[in-house]
């Protein structure tokens, strides 16, 4: 149980923490769930029991715990907000394109010359330094004597 001093600052907290989990919802669920979320807090902001508010304060958090199932995951180092930032992107005939879809590469087999007939120098440098550092520095124990 909090006590009514630290109170006010949990419950901010936890709306916080609920307001950053609903604006990750997709967006047919993130209306609704934004509704919902100011309604509750506001439904009951004139609370003054302890025990109500723990109670309540507790009941977020069981929501809070499965938001953060259901949500997608924030991508690392994409700006998470909503900034309303558009990036275009030109096409060679002069339309642009608003997706960004443009920049996209083609993808397919990687063109390589080195094959079955001839072998890249630089792997074969690596693979000759490989074989030294762990100690097969020729194969005579494998010829024999002859």
């Amino acid at each position: 149980m909090t006590s009514a001093s630290q109170s006010p600052a949990v419950v901010i907290s936890t709306y916080r923490s609920l307001a950053k989990l609903v604006s990750r919802l997709p967006e047919k669920q993130r209306t609704g769930a934004w509704n919902q979320l100011r309604e509750g807090f506001r439904r009951h902001a004139d609370e003054t029991s302890p025990e109500k508010i723990a109670q309540l304060i507790h009941e977020a958090g069981e929501k809070i715990a499965f938001l953060r199932i259901v949500t997608p995951k924030p991508m690392p180092g994409k700006n998470n907000t909503q900034s309303g930032i558009t990036r275009w992107v030109y096409r060679s005939s002069g339309e642009k394109d608003a997706g960004g879809h443009g920049t996209k590469r083609k993808t397919g087999m990687v063109v390589s010359n080195f094959d079955g007939n001839n072998l890249d120098p630089c792997s074969v440098t690596r693979h000759n330094h490989q074989l030294k550092r762990m100690g097969f520095v020729n194969n005579l124990h494998a010829k024999g004597l002859f």
